[in-house]
């Protein structure tokens, strides 16, 4: 085994087991300065459970500044963890804002967009109805596959009561699909 792979194993390991905080920020530092650009490696320490939310941000603003290709599936992850993570959706906000900030990183996709979706909870609002689906209609206009986003949109309107919007969306996923949008 290379020096760089055993380097990549022991900081794997360290991600997988610490529960210490400055020991993670410790090997993530050595991480980031022997130029190990495996997203694997960085989600095994995103999902770490020693780590608080803002720690977890920390991280992943780091590394999409210094590893750029990596943005789209660091922030998609992050919003991820920040979602699994939440009781009462208090992260949702802030995992609404990771999965605009991949599809920033990927315009064409529509994951961050169905993604965000999902964590809807009608009883708590959250995340805000007018704010998730302001982000999956602007989003529209960026995804190769917008009829995903329409029929994401209708189960939103759908729970919402919003029969109105409901069918409006319906008929627009209905057309982008026949077109092979």
């Amino acid at each position: 085994m290379s020096s760089q792979n055993a380097l990549k194993k022991k900081i794997e390991d360290i991600f997988r087991t610490s529960n210490s905080p400055d020991e993670l920020f410790d090997t993530f530092r050595q991480a980031i300065e022997n130029h190990i650009g495996d997203e694997e490696v960085y989600k095994i320490l995103l999902w770490n459970k020693a780590l608080s939310a803002d720690e977890i941000c920390m991280y992943a603003e780091k590394l999409c500044r210094d590893y750029p290709n990596l943005s789209f599936r660091i922030f998609y992850d992050v919003a991820k963890i920040l979602e699994a993570n939440s009781v009462y959706g208090n992260y949702y906000s802030l995992a609404l804002t990771y999965f605009n900030k991949a599809a920033e990183a990927n315009p064409e996709s529509f994951l961050p967009y169905t993604a965000a979706a999902v964590m809807y909870n009608k009883d708590l609002n959250l995340p805000p109805f007018d704010k998730l689906t302001d982000f999956l209609i602007a989003g529209m206009d960026k995804v190769e596959r917008k009829s995903k986003i329409c029929f994401t949109l209708v189960n939103l309107y759908k729970k919402k009561g919003n029969r109105e919007k409901e069918k409006i969306f319906q008929r627009l996923g209905e057309k982008y699909q026949k077109e092979g949008k």
